[in-house]
């Protein structure tokens, strides 16, 4: 029986060790956000820090379990090993509570920007602090979502045609790609004319999935927004922009049918995340351009707004802000094409789909979101925004996060759900028709706002 309890308390030791180890480098990667050569080590370690850096709490939580575990089983008295790595946890929990107060610090960046808002819309938008029941009800669960929608979900939006080419040169499974969700509330009846977000999802063009969906889908829902979210093909053989003209088929259906659905085929908003969000941009500053409408050259492709959210707005990265330079991997395994990455073939065609390069004469509102940790660097962001300030005829806004990494918003975290109020005021303020009453705006109170107000 010694036997047992001696080899169970070194199992546990040895967890606890791994676990704080783990916690240490993560809550690192979290606080500073560094980046490294490899992009598949980026993505790793951008989707495993981001459960410190948006959970921090249920972290801290966990360790706290575990160490009492340890205490109760009486493995800290015997094992050097856990009592060594206890004394780790104590640097990480100073961390972690740093990256707490990191997230809350996103409160004061989207308090000024709502504050523009504000003076346009003649409304004002309290935030929830902690001192709100409210804010650890919503804010600190991970497993929110709103549930009262009707979805009708795998939509194909080929058209007969389509579909045949795409089973002789991509296969059936390729084909079942090209297919969409919808989203309608339960107020949402068709003919009701409610605002549409097309959303993209991410993936690095080769992956990824319409069921992606973060906190921004789950608000617009509540606010009778109709939302459809858009799958394209991840490897056809004939590499992007498939993509690119698949999420234009989408957008074709969107124009042809959400009427139904109660969608306003004349108020489309497009997003995305990560490569999503290249294709959203894409998509807005390419408005019936045929060489990516292939033989629906007259159907009208245009949007009314764009939201991209940790995009790679610069495919060749001139300045090579990228750590990891992602030109040889766009054009082997995303485009499929032949040559170098730095041929003047390929840098024209990655620069010819880069919104960095498209922006000029654009009549499309953007809003651009991006953490400032994120490893698709920020500055991309940055020149974006001042790229489309001198050069395009629309307004642009940016919202650059504290501590947010790549794809942040994709966590039901405090960070995510101040950014979410931000971008849902934007985007009611902007294209919420029933908004607007006489000459004054107003934005209808969203639930997190009604929380505030209830806890008042």
């Amino acid at each position: 029986m010694g036997l047992v309890i001696s080899l169970a308390r070194s199992t546990w030791a040895l967890s606890y060790a791994a676990f704080s180890f783990t916690s240490f480098v993560l809550t690192g990667f979290a606080i500073f956000g560094e980046k490294t050569p490899s992009r598949v080590a980026n993505v790793i370690l951008s989707i495993t820090s981001n459960q410190y850096s948006e959970f921090p709490l249920i972290m801290f939580l966990l360790d706290i379990l575990f160490q009492s575990w340890l205490s109760i089983t009486g493995t800290f008295y015997v094992s050097p090993l856990a009592r060594f790595f206890s004394y780790v946890n104590v640097i990480t929990a100073a961390g972690i509570v740093y990256l707490f107060k990191r997230s809350l610090e996103s409160k004061e960046v989207v308090a000024e920007f709502l504050g523009q808002i504000s003076k346009q819309s003649k409304t004002n938008t309290e935030l929830p602090g902690v001192t709100s029941p409210r804010f650890w009800k919503q804010f600190m669960n991970p497993l929110h979502w709103h549930q009262n929608f009707t979805l009708n979900d795998n939509i194909p939006y080929w058209t007969t045609k389509e579909q045949m080419h795409g089973l002789r040169t991509d296969g059936w499974e390729s084909v079942l790609e090209m297919a969409l969700d919808v989203y309608r509330p339960a107020k949402v009846e068709g003919g009701h004319d409610r605002p549409v977000l097309m959303y993209i999802h991410g993936g690095g063009w080769t992956s990824g999935s319409k069921g992606l969906l973060g906190p921004l889908v789950t608000e617009m829902i509540a606010q009778n927004w109709v939302v459809v979210a858009v799958n394209h093909r991840l490897k056809s053989k004939g590499g992007y922009p498939t993509q690119l003209i698949d999420c234009k088929r989408a957008l074709r259906w969107i124009k042809d049918e959400v009427q139904t659905f109660g969608g306003d085929p004349l108020n489309v908003i497009v997003s995305g995340d990560s490569s999503g969000g290249q294709l959203a941009a894409m998509l807005a500053l390419t408005p019936n351009d045929p060489q990516y409408q292939p033989g629906f050259e007259n159907v009208d492709t245009s949007v009314q707004g764009c939201l991209v959210q940790s995009a790679m707005l610069d495919l060749i990265d001139a300045n090579n802000y990228c750590a990891a330079s992602g030109r040889e991997r766009f054009i082997k395994e995303v485009a499929l094409r032949q040559g170098s990455a730095e041929s003047a073939e390929n840098l024209a065609f990655m620069k010819e789909h880069s919104p960095l390069y498209k922006v000029e004469g654009s009549t499309v509102p953007f809003l651009v979101v991006h953490g400032d940790l994120d490893f698709c660097p920020v500055e991309t962001a940055r020149d974006f925004v001042k790229e489309f300030r001198k050069k395009s005829n629309a307004t642009i806004n940016y919202l650059e996060i504290p501590g947010g990494h790549h794809c942040f918003d994709m966590f039901s975290s405090p960070r995510t759900w101040y950014t979410t109020i931000a971008v849902t005021e934007w985007l009611n303020y902007n294209f919420n028709n029933e908004a607007a009453v006489g000459e004054k705006k107003t934005v209808r109170v969203h639930e997190l706002v009604e929380w505030w107000h209830e806890d008042k």
